[in-house]
């Protein structure tokens, strides 16, 4: 894609995306004084049950029904359209994938499986593109640092990803079938039943597509075939209500695959990755006396692969025990807990099996964290501290502290400050090819200042941020992690959605500027660049209409011009997307969903291509 091309789009995406936030804020402006405020249930942003206006903390929902509407899409591409973050993809289904939240990379956020980390210990992160949308009831998204919660890794933010739970008594089975281009097929039976204080809920889908080319002739990478990718999923829940203010379940998401790639070191017939991933966890939470709410989680979560074109076969594990408190305390609420986790690997390659193999092969952090929140007036304050210690990396304590203010009964004014780390991961110390174990934990504070109106038919929010990350780690031109001075990130995220009628339109465009601070360690001269892949504007705009059994929906998400790890410059683009469903009856809806109507060609990785335009249909059942 030439230069020349890519800056007319890049400025016409801007250009939407900021005449589409600037219509939803006039229109959220003029919308009637006496609508009841909107306050949709969250726990991610406290770690306890809370009201979304009184999270303190730039959070996005997105429901049951935008994962469905989601099609064939997987979760990087919906929490790219829906969540306000962005992504980057060697390919389609199945490839490679990587979530930038707030200018951070991908290792410098987390992700969640109903409380419990997910990520591979040897290179971060949460390797969102296994993670089948089937199995998924519900996500939230907390842009900001959020280590005095969570501990390493929660610099840019969190992603917890909710699995399908039974809600209402009841046998409620569902079942959807789907094909679309490029051989997409999908298939998914499950049922959700309550009765008598026990809950169970089982689903099992199989996706597959046959993909397309996603290299282009020329690059080092080219194989001349087509990427498909092919999975299974199982999902389960069980919950039982032991007294009246007791509970105790369990559950699991086991998910397994098959996809093909393009790169120089392989065959068309060789390059193929084959993995697992799995989450399992149990709890018991209740009441031990008025006021107080307790619970113990245990869970295991890994993510396994191999491939068949050379001997690289990593098994890796993430063992967490954490026991939290939330009490009634001092005309507040205080929350106090322990957490352990245990990391490991294993596997060909890795730990045996080669003469390169990793110096280190498991790691455990123990932590402690506590919290007060107090409200008075209009007015709310929260403070929050955490300790990890991790092994072979040393102590961190990380803090955070929030206030809002409701200046209006739908208007809040809220301010925050925090601190966040990200100890060096297996591959940055240790890996055989490119190790450096001088490599020091990045260090992180971050201000936050947001004014937002939530409302019945519609939101506003406007975030301006600010983050500083010390001993950032980035890639250098030899793939080796280096330190560097610092990061930076600035920016403003606007946020809107209004409802008029059966219309509901929506939109969001973040504006940030990134910079890594490089020090010559000879001469002691300072340079500034932009941290890769991440862009200077980038949104998305929406509209959808529901009118008697019709469902329609229309999306446009653009992204500025960036650069790569290496310094190619990677285009702006813009591209929309649709969708429709019309419900027969009370049970049974047809769907379809195009994707990239307009047949774009654009990258998010340098050097390989995102999918052409696709289309989806299928029908669905869900006894109501």
């Amino acid at each position: 894609m030439s230069d020349m091309s890519t800056r007319p789009v890049a400025a016409h995406a801007f250009a939407v995306a900021t005449r589409c936030a600037s219509a939803l804020v006039a229109g959220l402006l003029s919308s009637y004084a006496h609508s009841q405020t909107m306050n949709p249930v969250v726990v991610t942003a406290t770690r306890t049950a809370t009201t979304i206006d009184r999270a303190l903390a730039d959070v996005t929902v997105i429901d049951a029904q935008a994962i469905r509407d989601a099609g064939a899409a997987g979760l990087p591409e919906l929490l790219r359209s829906a969540g306000g973050v962005e992504i980057s993809q060697t390919g389609g289904a199945g490839s490679v994938s990587g979530l930038f939240v707030r200018g951070t990379r991908n290792s410098q956020s987390i992700v969640l499986v109903d409380g419990i980390r997910i990520e591979s210990p040897l290179g971060g992160g949460g390797i969102p593109e296994h993670l089948p949308l089937s199995a998924i009831d519900r996500i939230e998204v907390v842009r900001g640092p959020a280590s005095a919660l969570y501990g390493s890794g929660a610099i840019g933010g969190v992603v917890q990803v909710f699995t399908r739970q039974a809600d209402a008594d009841g046998w409620w089975p569902y079942a959807s079938v789907g094909f679309g281009s490029q051989r997409t097929r999908q298939l998914q039976v499950g049922f959700r039943a309550a009765r008598e204080g026990t809950r169970v809920a089982l689903s099992l889908a199989r996706e597959s597509t046959g993909g397309f080319e996603s290299t282009p002739p020329g690059s080092p990478d080219y194989q001349a075939d087509r990427d498909g990718h092919r999975q299974h999923s199982f999902t389960a829940a069980l919950a039982h209500r032991l007294a009246a203010h007791w509970e105790a379940g369990a559950s699991a998401l086991v998910n397994d695959g098959r996809v093909d790639y393009d790169d120089a070191f392989s065959t068309a017939a060789t390059a193929r990755q084959a993995y697992r991933s799995s989450a399992f966890s149990a709890w018991l939470r209740g009441r031990p006396l008025e006021g107080w709410q307790t619970e113990l989680r245990a869970g295991n979560t890994s993510i396994d692969y191999s491939y068949r074109a050379f001997t690289f076969a990593p098994r890796t594990d993430s063992r967490t025990i954490a026991w939290q408190n939330s009490v009634a305390a001092w005309g507040g609420r205080l929350l106090f807990g322990l957490e352990s986790l245990v990391q490991a690997i294993d596997g060909d390659g890795v730990t045996r099996g080669g003469a390169f193999l990793y110096a280190r092969d498991r790691r455990a952090t123990d932590s402690v964290f506590g919290g007060y929140e107090h409200g008075w007036g209009g007015h709310t304050l929260r403070a929050t501290l955490r300790r990890d210690r991790i092994e072979s990396v040393g102590s961190e304590t990380t803090g955070a502290l929030a206030w809002g203010w409701r200046v209006a009964p739908q208007w809040l004014l809220r301010a925050s400050y925090g601190t966040a780390f990200r100890a060096p991961t297996f591959d940055d110390l240790y890996n055989p090819f490119s190790p450096n174990p001088a490599l020091r934990p990045e260090k992180s504070r971050g201000y936050e200042f947001a004014l937002e109106r939530h409302a019945a038919a519609g939101l506003l929010r406007a975030t301006a941020f600010s983050s500083r990350i010390d001993e950032a780690i980035e890639l250098d031109a030899f793939y080796t992690a280096r330190n560097l001075a610092h990061a930076r990130v600035r920016g403003l995220a606007l946020e809107a959605r209004q409802t008029i009628g059966a219309w509901t339109l929506h939109g969001g465009a973040t504006l940030q500027h990134t910079e890594g601070v490089h020090v010559d360690p000879l001469g002691g001269a300072r340079t500034g660049t932009e941290l890769a892949r991440r862009a200077p504007r980038y949104g998305v705009a929406g509209v959808d209409y529901r009118q008697g059994p019709w469902r329609v929906g229309v999306e446009a998400i653009a992204q500025a011009r960036r650069f790569d790890t290496l310094g190619q410059r990677m285009g702006g683009y813009l591209f929309v997307d649709g969708r429709a469903a019309y419900r027969i009856d009370r049970d049974w809806e047809l769907f379809a969903r195009i994707g990239n109507l307009g047949d774009r060609d654009y990258e998010t990785a340098a050097g390989y291509r995102s999918p052409p335009r696709s289309l989806f249909v299928g029908v669905r059942y869900a006894a109501r």
